[in-house]
């Protein structure tokens, strides 16, 4: 499993292990030994075909010979550790080295484990799903660091990375986008007269609302508290007031047990629209201009919307 850009939506991937080599006679070997233990084999010749292999497919596991030419296999391991994309794939040795020092140097250069030629088949088999059960854990270590455990949205992380991939897409695309904050009204009256475990619930059903209405081109976080952001993608400002409306009417639904009463909840938004024409420098304040714009729907009389074009 894995999340998209904004950890928002899960979904099912194709594990992938990635062969290095310089000896064309190994890969059918690969291929052959490994056919049901991981579900896709990619190969490479070289040390720069594979790093370019890497880069794109950003395989869970690595097979890397040790000796080949121009780079060495030390050094395509160090350069996959230090790129971001391919940082958690799990690197395994494949090697006719045997001597201690190289052992230790491989797994110093980041490496996870090894594997000496010529290999023995069961334990060539058990190293690589050693490795995909650790590639799955730090996949499932990274989610989690991002999404919010009371709501299951993603947290203010993962929005403010969306938020800067979102940015980094205007300045080349130059397309319309909205950056929303969205607070719930008189939340902390809700804690103080039901208790915290109340507002907990009202917080999860909001997050389950927001889940359950947005759209494809809509990513909904919680950043703090009771406030939560959004972003709009390819939008206009008339586009984005449509959305943020429906995302208020939706939030007006929710009705959480207390006692022997209901507690119901409203919100208020701002909103910074992006378009082409724009020249704000910075992504961050796009997200300013949006509190700017929540705190005049606040002073307005809440469960409304204000909505500013960034100039």
């Amino acid at each position: 499993m894995e999340s998209d850009e904004s950890g928002s939506r899960i979904r099912a991937r194709t594990e992938t292990l990635l062969v290095v080599d310089d000896d064309p006679k190994i890969h059918p070997l690969i291929e052959f030994h490994l056919d049901g233990v991981v579900e896709r084999i990619l190969h490479a010749e070289s040390p720069v075909a594979g790093l370019q292999i890497a880069r794109h497919t950003k395989p869970d596991v690595v097979l890397l010979d040790i000796d080949m030419p121009r780079m060495d296999g030390f050094e395509l391991c160090r350069e996959l550790k230090a790129d971001e994309d391919t940082r958690d794939s799990q690197v395994l040795f494949l090697t006719g080295e045997s001597q201690e020092h190289q052992i230790a140097r491989a797994l110093d250069s980041g490496a996870a484990d090894y594997v000496t030629k010529p290999f023995n088949v069961v334990v060539l088999q058990a190293r690589v799903r050693a490795a995909l059960r650790t590639k799955r854990l730090v996949d499932l270590l990274r989610r989690e660091a991002r999404i919010d455990g009371l709501t299951g949205l993603p947290n203010r992380r993962a929005f403010e990375d969306a938020l800067n991939q979102q940015w980094s897409q205007q300045q080349r695309k130059a397309e319309n986008f909205a950056t929303v904050v969205l607070d719930l009204d008189h939340f902390k009256s809700i804690n103080d007269e039901y208790g915290h475990g109340v507002g907990d619930e009202v917080l999860r059903c909001v997050g389950t609302a927001l889940q359950a209405s947005q759209r494809a081109h809509e990513v909904w976080c919680r950043i703090g508290g009771e406030e939560f952001a959004a972003l709009l993608r390819g939008v206009d400002s008339e586009h984005a007031v449509e959305l943020v409306e429906r995302m208020l009417a939706e939030i007006k639904k929710v009705q959480v047990r207390a006692g022997h009463g209901i507690v119901s909840v409203t919100a208020s938004a701002g909103i910074a629209n992006m378009s082409p024409e724009s020249s704000t420098t910075e992504a961050t304040r796009l997200l300013q201009i949006a509190d700017d714009a929540l705190y005049s729907a606040k002073t307005a009389g809440r469960a409304c919307l204000v909505s500013v074009e960034v100039e």
